[in-house]
C-alpha cells in the first residue's frame, strides 16, 4: 500500500489539495467500519473531513482531509470528488495486486494448510495473517460427507444463491470459500483443482463459463475425489431449461442438473436452510448441531 500511496498520482493529488484548498491529506486503511455508512460519500469527525474509498462494493480505506471545517459544502464536494477520482483506481489496483499475490502464496503452501479451517470472503488474507489468526480453528478436514463434489444452485436472487453456497460451505467445514474467477488463471488441469484441498470453489453465473473452463470443471467432476478435495458450487439466475438453450455444453448442463437445488423453494431461515441442505446433500442425512 505504501508504494501505491507514494505514486506520482497521489503526490500530485496532495499538491492540488494544498494549492487549491490549502489542505493536506491522510489515507487510513484501518478504521471502525461501524462509522462508515454505506450511503455516505463523505462525513465529518471533529474538524476533519472523511472520504470513504469504495470500489465494486469493496471498502479500501478512508481519505482524511484535516481541519476542513472551514470549507463550505460546495468545496467539500469538490475535494471529495477529486480525492475519489485519484484514489479509487490507485487503491483498487493495489487491492487486485494484493489478492493475486495472496493466491500465489496460497498455492505454494497449500499442502501445509490442509488442516486449516477458514470462513470468510475476499480479499483472502496473507499466509502470515492466516497462520497468526487465533480465530482460525484447526480441524481434520470437511466435517460432513457430501453426496457429490458438484452442486448447482438455481435461484432468481444472487444474494440468496450465495447465502446457500456459504451455508453449504460452512456445513462441510471447508477451510476457504473462493470465487472461481479469482483462481481460474492458476488452474490448468483437474489435478490443479484437487491440490487446492478441502475448500469451496464458487462458480457464480455459470452460464458465463467459456468452453475451456467448462472442460476443466468437467474433467474434475468426472473423477472420484476424496472428501478433503474441493467442492464445486455453481449457480445461476437462469433455470436449467434456459441453461440448456445457452452456450453451455449440453453434457455440462447434464452434469450440473444431477444435484440441482432450487433456492427459491428453500426456507431462508438459518436453521430451516441448514436442515434442508443436510437432507439433500449429506450422505448420512442431518448432522448434529
Amino acid at each position: 500500500m505504501q508504494t501505491t500511496l507514494d505514486s506520482s498520482f497521489v503526490e500530485r493529488l496532495k499538491q492540488i489539495l494544498a494549492n487549491r484548498y490549502g489542505k493536506g491529506l491522510q489515507i487510513r486503511q484501518l478504521m471502525d467500519l461501524s462509522e462508515v455508512s454505506g450511503a455516505e460519500e463523505m462525513f465529518t469527525r471533529g474538524r476533519d473531513l472523511h472520504i470513504p474509498i469504495r470500489v465494486n462494493g469493496n471498502f479500501l480505506g478512508t481519505a482524511v482531509v484535516p481541519s476542513a471545517d472551514d470549507l463550505n459544502s460546495e468545496k467539500r464536494s469538490g475535494v471529495a470528488q477529486l480525492v475519489r477520482m485519484v484514489l479509487e483506481p490507485a487503491m483498487y489496483k493495489w487491492y487486485l495486486d494484493q489478492k493475486e499475490a495472496n493466491l500465489e502464496e496460497l498455492s505454494k503452501v497449500q499442502p501445509n494448510l490442509d488442516n486449516v479451517r477458514l470462513f470468510g470472503e475476499e480479499p483472502m488474507p496473507t499466509i502470515d495473517e492466516l497462520l497468526a489468526d487465533d480465530s482460525i480453528v484447526p480441524n481434520e478436514g470437511p466435517a460432513a460427507e457430501l453426496i457429490s463434489h458438484l452442486i448447482h444452485l438455481e435461484g432468481r436472487s444472487e444474494n440468496n444463491n450465495k447465502k446457500v453456497a456459504l451455508q453449504l460451505h460452512e456445513l462441510t467445514g471447508r477451510w476457504a470459500f473462493v470465487p472461481f474467477n479469482d483462481i481460474k488463471g492458476q488452474l490448468h488441469s483437474s489435478m490443479d483443482i484437487a491440490r487446492m484441498g478441502g475448500m469451496t470453489i464458487f462458480v457464480e453465473n455459470v452460464e458465463n463459463l467459456n468452453a475451456a473452463e467448462q472442460e476443466l470443471l468437467m474433467d474434475y467432476i468426472s473423477e472420484e475425489h476424496l472428501d478433503d478435495e474441493p467442492l464445486i458450487i455453481t449457480s445461476s439466475l437462469r433455470s436449467l431449461e434456459e441453461l440448456g438453450e445457452s452456450t453451455l455444453d449440453s453434457k455440462f448442463v447434464d452434469e450440473i442438473s444431477v444435484n440441482c437445488f432450487e433456492v427459491d423453494r428453500a426456507p431462508m431461515t438459518p436453521q430451516g436452510l441448514k436442515e434442508v441442505l443436510e437432507l439433500f446433500f449429506m450422505k448420512d442425512g442431518p448432522i448434529d448441531a
